[in-house]
């Protein structure tokens, strides 16, 4: 017990590093190739922070702990929106690109209404190898349609010291390495404290493993936020988000399907609506800045939810 806590502790100090090295290599790497930064947060960076979810899902489903898998997907993603994004934008306040919002964010929402779809609405008790195979699908099409249309967007974000390509992705690869390894002891640390609790296997995967697995998100997107790279900070959860549902459990799903237990309805259906919700906030006064109040509002809705899924148990 004494070491998981140290663990723990020393967890998040090398989660904060790593989140440096990546979003130095990363925005160097950007300006060397002329990339978007969202472009690069939104792919490499979402994607690559998206690998503890992935791991935990997929051998949680093989293994027959589906419970652990999908709570992880859904407690991570709204974890994401709620929490940091609405903590970084009540701590800075965030610009969007008009792209961003128009087309990424509806795909956010287009990927977690999918699997919801999928999971609770056609009787089958969970995610068929077939509808795995149509999210992964469009997975692909977003990407295609992220790579190709992207790059005209610029970035209105504040110069950086460029540093070779080597030297760059050395750094995000450094990065990768320290927030896994730094979210990794944090997890395992808080789960032992969670199994002595009695908590159940559904709400660890909500609470502090669907938690614990976006720590690298949290890193990153403030440290981004911090230093005023907006792209990387909010292409990074969308990038996550949208990773999550259709490429984890469609990967998970065609290597066996995916049964999603029907009391984890409202839990996705909280997920759409916070992506709802983001999406909605971009109209509401100044377009496309996600506010210091928004971000309150955010941070607030999680600690309610927070509540409300520690009391059913």
């Amino acid at each position: 017990m004494t070491l998981s806590i140290l663990l723990f502790i020393a967890g998040f100090y090398v989660l904060v590093r790593g989140a440096n090295f990546l979003v130095d290599g990363a925005s160097s790497i950007a300006r060397l190739f002329h990339i978007s930064n969202f472009v690069v947060g939104l792919v490499i960076v979402g994607i690559g922070t998206s690998i503890p979810e992935f791991a935990i899902s997929f051998i949680a489903n093989l293994t027959g702990a589906s419970d652990i898998g999908f709570g992880t997907i859904v407690g991570s993603n709204t974890f994401n929106i709620f929490f940091i994004l609405g903590l970084t934008a009540a701590a800075f306040t965030l610009r969007l690109h008009p792209i961003w919002v128009e087309r990424d964010l509806k795909w956010n929402m287009l990927a977690v209404a999918t699997a919801v779809i999928f999971a609770f609405s056609l009787g089958n008790g969970g995610i068929s190898r077939l509808e795995a195979a149509v999210m992964l699908g469009l997975f692909l099409l977003w990407l295609y349609v992220t790579i190709k249309k992207t790059n005209n967007v610029v970035d209105d974000e504040k110069p950086i010291r460029v540093i070779a390509f080597p030297l760059a992705f050395g750094l995000m690869l450094a990065g990768l390495l320290g927030i896994f390894l730094g979210g990794k002891w944090v997890v395992d640390g808080a789960e032992v404290l969670a199994r002595a609790l009695g908590m159940s296997e559904a709400l660890i995967g909500l609470t502090v493993v669907g938690l614990g697995t976006s720590l690298p998100e949290l890193a990153v997107t403030f440290v981004a936020a911090y230093r005023d790279r907006p792209g990387i900070a909010i292409g990074n959860i969308i990038g996550s988000n949208i990773f999550d549902f259709l490429v984890i459990l469609g990967v998970s799903a065609l290597a066996r399907p995916v049964f999603v237990a029907p009391g984890f309805f409202t839990d996705a259906v909280i997920t759409l609506l916070a992506s709802a919700l983001l999406y909605g906030f971009m109209f509401v006064g100044t377009p496309y800045i996600l506010k210091r109040w928004q971000g309150l509002v955010f941070v607030f809705l999680y600690i309610v939810y927070l509540f409300y899924i520690i009391g059913r148990g």
